[in-house]
């Protein structure tokens, strides 16, 4: 059974990926988020590795969507069917890790294997995040302090933002 946390926490994901509000997750809406993520951050423009990468594993998860959640083979998404996809170990590690990563790798603007504050709040503005909440996060994810975050801070904290 899913708690009124759980539920809180994953209609807030499914609004996140319902990018024309219309209570449903078509693929449209993970085409339009992607496509917008990559203009907003102005890395990876249409032909390039990053931009095929990205784009690849939106589809991928796309793909995974109707694959697992799809109930009803309407090429629709719903907020339950999103629950119920999300909740599974194999589709967080197999799917949503991937596609995290994969756009957290778009951040790395200096290609140098890590995201420092500065890449990670340019990216966060062009996901819609606002600079106060995505520094509380970037401390939240920088396990060491060091000021910079790696794949594996990066790994836990989108395991934990799934899971919790």
């Amino acid at each position: 059974m899913v708690t009124r946390a759980e539920r809180e926490h994953f209609q807030a994901m499914f609004r996140k990926l319902d990018v024309d509000g219309d209570g449903v997750i078509e693929q449209v809406d993970i085409d339009q988020l992607v496509q917008e993520m990559l203009q907003s951050s102005g890395a990876g423009y249409p032909g390039t590795p990053t931009w095929r990468r990205v784009v690849g594993l939106g589809n991928r998860l796309w793909q995974e969507l109707l694959a697992t959640a799809d109930e009803n083979a309407d090429r629709k998404v719903t907020a339950r069917e999103f629950v119920a996809a999300y909740r599974r170990p194999e589709f967080l590690d197999q799917v949503a890790i991937p596609f995290e990563l994969s756009l957290l790798d778009v951040a790395d603007t200096d290609n140098d294997g890590r995201i420092s504050r500065a890449e990670w709040l340019t990216w966060q503005q062009a996901k819609g995040v606002g600079q106060n909440e995505a520094l509380e996060e970037f401390q939240q994810v920088d396990a060491d302090g060091d000021g910079y975050l790696t794949r594996d801070e990066c790994v836990r904290h989108i395991k934990q933002t799934y899971s919790s």
